[in-house]
């Protein structure tokens, strides 16, 4: 148990320590030192914290301290360009990593995830449409901001109507898993026909969405995807036990007395929300969703939700800050990117996520002396 306490707040102090490299890494500008994103990180906090505090009893516990010129201006950089990433890394990091953890449990499967059940596939569908086809992105823009946005969410709700009509239609919880992949091979083959008669700024367009990147996440983001990330992990919560449940079987899960297709019906309602809310403003994130389910089981030694979950979110999110410090400074000086004479400024974080996790698990696959197992 105190093993346990010990690893996850070994990773919460390593999410802290990864936050604050994040924004000291996350731009040129060399007035800002160390020092300054850690005071940042603290002055913020207490700003966040008295103002919650105010709202409640209409008192301040914290003086309000007044800021030099050069050091408000610091500030007000660290929050606008540099925080945003970070905040939207944690967030992919939480939600994405608990999606796959609870469609592997579903579907009993390693390899399940939002990218290969299909769920990102829908998202990734309306967006295409939006950059190749001028009607659609016409259609959206009507509503008065960010098309791709707004598609990215009609995507989402389109890959929830049909998981669900999927998960209702179907008994076998591998007949779901094996229309859910055969779908996202439908979206797919749609794709590939639109991209291979699209003009060259459209496919660069579908390119930049595609690898996926925070670095594109503004301020104004935040509070929309922070709102949904609370309600995925409430949702979650509820959900450990008929996870823990289904760890045994869909039979042993009926004798619990559970109701297995409404089970299946939330889970999958639940990962189709947070997809379709969270991938329009980072891109695809494929990995992360496989890859810290699987690492999360060996360090905290349970196939236990209530240990599993929240440590599976937090592996996701030291992966997400991790790759986004390497995708920022330490490729450069290595890489140059399709011949061009100066390297990119920042390599997506898709990338990354994908060569270095892949290289992690394959690692500890290959180190492995037992089957790898869920439970």
């Amino acid at each position: 148990m105190n093993y346990r306490y010990a690893i996850i707040l070994a990773l919460i102090v390593s999410i802290f320590g990864l936050s604050i490299a994040g924004m000291y890494f996350g731009g040129n500008a060399k007035s800002i030192t160390l020092e300054d994103t850690t005071n940042f990180v603290i002055y913020q906090s207490k700003i966040t914290v008295d103002n919650i505090c105010y709202k409640i009893t209409k008192h301040h516990i914290f003086h309000q301290q007044s800021l030099d010129e050069t050091t408000a201006f610091k500030y007000m950089l660290l929050k606008k360009v540099r925080l945003p990433p970070i905040i939207g890394a944690i967030l992919v990091g939480l939600t994405l990593s608990a999606c796959g953890l609870m469609l592997q449990t579903l579907f009993r499967n390693l390899l399940a995830s939002p990218y290969t059940t299909g769920i990102s596939s829908g998202v990734l569908f309306a967006v295409v449409l939006v950059i190749f086809i001028n009607s659609f992105a016409e259609l959206l823009s009507a509503f008065g901001t960010d098309t791709v946005m707004i598609a990215g969410w009609c995507g989402g709700l389109l890959s929830i109507i049909m998981l669900i009509i999927i998960a209702l239609r179907i008994k076998e919880v591998n007949g779901v898993l094996i229309v859910a992949l055969l779908m996202s091979y439908l979206f797919g083959g749609i794709r590939a026909y639109l991209i291979a008669n699209g003009t060259d700024v459209a496919i660069q367009d579908y390119f930049n969405f595609v690898v996926g990147n925070v670095t594109k996440i503004h301020l104004n983001d935040i509070l929309p995807m922070t709102i949904c990330t609370i309600i995925f992990i409430i949702g979650s919560i509820f959900l450990i036990k008929p996870l823990n449940a289904l760890l045994f079987g869909e039979k042993y899960a009926k004798s619990f007395g559970l109701n297995i297709k409404n089970i299946r019906v939330l889970i999958l309602l639940l990962t189709s929300f947070i997809v379709g809310a969270i991938v329009p403003y980072v891109g695809l994130m494929a990995f992360v969703g496989i890859a810290s389910p699987y690492l999360a089981r060996p360090l905290i030694k349970t196939s236990d939700h209530r240990w599993l979950l929240p440590t599976t979110m937090f592996v996701g999110v030291v992966l997400m800050l991790m790759c986004h410090i390497i995708s920022l400074k330490y490729w450069v000086p290595i890489f140059y990117i399709y011949g061009l004479n100066r390297p990119a400024q920042v390599l997506p974080i898709g990338s990354i996520l994908d060569v270095l996790g892949g290289i992690i698990v394959i690692y500890l696959v290959y180190k492995s002396e037992k089957k790898i197992k869920m439970y």
